[in-house]
């Protein structure tokens, strides 16, 4: 009697490890199924950030340099395809660059941090805060109704991960006298931070 107890238990122990593994096999399966999108998504959005260093730079200082206009309209008379085809395909280069990168970061596939080592986060902020009239203007019709309301929005969630961040920020410069300005104010907040530092290290 004992015997058919132990026999019983034992039997219903190998029916729950059987189970156990059953379960535990599946969520493996899961997990590797998702990590398996994972990769393919990423290999699919590094396929799009894959362009020569040199072409990459060019469109990248082209469109920092495409400061001087204040409304879409400008922007169109200025940049527009019709206008200079060569900077505005920069310019939708550069904003689709940064694009790829939201959509790795709202995938969970890299970290704001992993993204803020490879790109400032100035250059987030104040790309997206400067250019930020035509990604809106890309959602709406010609008509005035929404047209694709979430056209670069993985941009928009880096930025404003950036910005969360790094919230003091300024603005782009529009014009190289307004660079030359914000160099000397910087030069000059880090010598009176030095200043500071080294009669902190003196008392």
């Amino acid at each position: 009697m004992v015997e058919q107890e132990l026999i019983n238990t034992l039997q219903s122990i190998s029916y729950i490890a059987g189970a156990t593994g059953v379960c535990i096999a599946a969520i493996y399966y899961v997990i590797t199924l998702r990590n398996s999108e994972k990769i393919k998504r990423r290999d699919l959005v590094f396929q799009r950030l894959q362009v020569p260093m040199q072409q990459h730079y060019d469109a990248f200082y082209t469109v920092m340099k495409m400061t001087d206009w204040k409304t879409t309209e400008e922007f169109e008379r200025k940049y527009g395809y019709w206008m200079d085809q060569n900077k505005f395909t920069k310019f939708m280069y550069i904003i689709n660059h940064f694009n790829a990168l939201g959509i790795l970061y709202k995938d969970g596939i890299a970290t704001a941090e992993q993204i803020f080592q490879l790109y400032l986060p100035m250059v987030i902020i104040q790309l997206y805060e400067k250019f930020e009239p035509m990604i809106q203007s890309r959602r709406i019709a010609s008509s005035g109704g929404v047209l694709n309301p979430d056209a670069w929005k993985p941009f928009e969630m880096l930025y404003l991960e950036a910005k969360r961040r790094y919230p003091d920020i300024p603005p782009m410069a529009n014009s190289f006298e307004e660079t030359i300005e914000a160099r000397k104010r910087l030069d000059e907040h880090l010598k009176r931070r030095g200043s500071q530092k080294l009669m902190t290290d003196i008392q």
